[in-house]
């Protein structure tokens, strides 16, 4: 038997092989109302729980399909509060160490394309400072001064280059022959590679916690006893109006959904919504409502437009439904 849990007066499923039976075999749709967890940040597609019309939870319990419990809305048992935490945190420990192997992973992967852009802006500093150092050694006329200024350029640009991943052997201090060729130099610089890596694995910080993503259950991790509801649904005129309407459009085999979106209490379908459009609009009329001749001109208009038929139902005194159907029969102008 298929468990529907009572959560402030509305059913839901939380059992996603329960949610295709109800589909396949019954022909009970409901609404996924849940985020869908592969794509979080979007309202198209959803998730369960599965949240069911009233009708269709007091159809299952008459048809004996399915019955309606309530669990604890507190868990007061402290191992099992502990476990819990101790849980959440493990997944959160292994959801670290999976970040870090990957950032580690895409490191190594584009260790080339690192190492070269490095061997690039290494170059580009060490051929500024050059030009810098030739243009203090020209303009200068102090040669203390120019010596000053030189240490400190050399302080500078050490500041912007590891010693511990280069290794160099031209004497950029001095500027006796100015027509060396940036090629030449570049030849004489050598580059550590696995040093350059190994700096860049060791810059993969730590995630923390509140990034991790969290696990949501879809059902109590713990075995408890539910407690079976009393369904009472349903118990105003109305209420009993809708089921009647409702059960008999099921027992004629037709898939049934809310009718709110297009101004009626339900939308009935010749085969699974997922396949099919939905053919009739049904507003469910009582014996005392109020019914005008504009009514009719209202659901022709509205039928057309969606180019679904109007339904009106209701039931007899012999307590059987009837159905009106509504529609234009020529093109509108």
């Amino acid at each position: 038997m298929i468990t529907l849990h009572i959560s402030s007066g509305k059913a839901f499923v939380w059992n996603a092989k329960d949610v295709c039976t109800l589909r396949g075999e019954h022909r009970i749709v409901g609404s996924l109302i849940g985020c869908y967890p592969i794509k979080p940040f979007q309202v198209q597609t959803k998730w369960l729980p599965l949240q069911l019309m009233p009708e269709e939870v007091t159809l299952l319990i008459e048809k004996g399909i399915a019955q309606v419990v309530s669990l604890p809305n507190q868990v007061t048992d402290a191992d099992q509060i502990k476990s819990f935490y101790e849980t959440q945190d493990k997944l959160c420990e292994e959801q670290v160490l999976l970040l870090k192997e990957n950032r580690k992973k895409e490191i190594l992967e584009k260790a080339n394309k690192i190492f070269e852009g490095k061997k690039r802006k290494l170059f580009e500093t060490l051929e500024k400072k050059k030009k810098a150092q030739k243009r203090l050694c020209e303009t200068s006329t102090n040669g203390d001064q120019t010596s000053t200024e030189l240490e400190t350029q050399d302080q500078t640009q050490s500041g912007q280059v590891s010693t511990s991943l280069v290794e160099t052997n031209t004497n950029l201090n001095s500027v006796d022959n100015p027509r060396t060729s940036p090629i030449q130099e570049s030849e004489e610089i050598v580059l550590d590679k696995e040093a350059i890596i190994e700096a860049e694995l060791n810059k993969v910080s730590e995630v923390s916690k509140d990034l991790c993503l969290v696990q949501l259950f879809t059902e109590s991790p713990w075995k408890s006893t539910p407690t079976v509801v009393n369904w009472k649904y349903p118990s105003s005129e109305q209420e009993k109006l809708r089921y009647a309407v409702y059960k008999d459009l099921w027992e004629k085999k037709y898939y049934i959904t809310p009718g709110s979106k297009f101004g009626g209490d339900f939308l009935a379908y010749e085969g699974d919504p997922l396949k099919y459009h939905a053919l009739f609009i049904v507003v469910c009329k009582g014996p005392l409502d109020r019914f005008q001749g504009s009514d009719i001109v209202v659901y022709g208009r509205l039928g057309h437009q969606v180019k679904k038929t109007v339904a009106l139902a209701s039931v007899n005194a012999e307590g059987n439904v009837e159905y009106i159907s509504i529609n234009w029969e020529h093109k509108m102008v």
